[in-house]
């Protein structure tokens, strides 16, 4: 059942993309710092015809799509060139998999496509090497986010934002327990937090706790993990050169001491918390 209705999808998106080329609104994809492009096989448009890329977009929720729609708008204003966005799948499982069939089927569209950060080594040989294109704006990059885009020296896509991790933390409470800033090691996270959390108990605050982060069994656990282990010198989970690294003391310590956080400075049970820093 998936199958097919992947198929169906990519279906539906060639039929799009053919019924926009026959009427004569497809024209030569240009350079925009969003996504991966696919220049080959463009055609020239006539002087009278704006230029419209189509996009095939990795995040497909409302709220996302919104934005996404009003930064488009403002790129076409600047610009002039039109972008069309495509629907997608609602699962990460499901547009990948049509990502990899549009791709490998030669599909003469979309244009531009939205791709997950651990995509490309995946889909690296659908795509050119865009570091003559996008010179300027890699100096701008952070080296470890371009990197991440490379693949055997190859620069795949371009990141068109940036997701960090952030420590929010309430400055009353750090003042009232004698601290000029916040933590600067997860060490003194560790010994701030708990004493944070015993003061504030103390004085009644019985669900009171230290450090909320988010600790669920999904993605996002994976990144804190891996924020824990690089601070700690833990190095990768797998080095450049496939050496699997990732079974050494500094990564051990690093996880050994966020499961003790968890019931000592973090709930466990998720819901209807105070915290101090999170």
């Amino acid at each position: 059942m998936l199958m097919k209705i992947q198929r169906m999808v990519a279906q539906g998106i060639r039929g799009l993309y053919a019924g926009w080329s026959n009427s004569g609104k497809m024209v030569r994809p240009v350079c925009i710092v969003l996504l991966s492009l696919l220049l080959e096989g463009c055609t020239r448009p006539s002087v009278h015809e704006p230029v419209t890329l189509t996009l095939l977009e990795e995040w497909s929720n409302k709220t996302f799509s919104d934005a996404r729609q009003q930064e488009l708008q403002q790129f076409t204003r600047e610009t002039g060139i039109r972008v069309r966005l495509l629907p997608s799948p609602d699962s990460a499982r499901q547009r990948f998999a049509l990502w990899k069939e549009l791709l490998g089927t030669g599909a003469s569209g979309p244009d531009v496509y939205g791709i997950d950060v651990i995509w490309p080594g995946t889909l690296n040989e659908y795509f050119i090497d865009l570091k003559p294109y996008f010179a300027n704006e890699i100096s701008l990059q952070f080296p470890e986010i371009a990197a991440s885009y490379t693949v055997d020296k190859k620069l795949v896509a371009m990141p068109y934002r940036a997701d960090v991790g952030l420590l929010f933390y309430r400055t009353d409470l750090l003042r009232k327990y004698g601290y000029r800033e916040p933590p600067r090691t997860w060490d003194e996270l560790e010994i701030m937090a708990a004493r944070i959390q015993a003061g504030e108990r103390a004085k009644g605050k019985k669900q009171f706790w230290g450090f909320v982060w988010q600790g669920a069994a999904d993605e996002v656990l994976t990144c804190d993990a891996l924020e824990w282990q690089a601070a700690e010198g833990g190095g990768r989970i797998i080095e450049e050169d496939q050496a699997i690294s990732v079974n050494n003391p500094q990564a051990i310590r690093a996880w050994q001491r966020a499961a003790h956080w968890v019931g000592s400075i973090s709930p466990q049970v998720w819901s209807d918390i105070e915290s101090g820093i999170r």
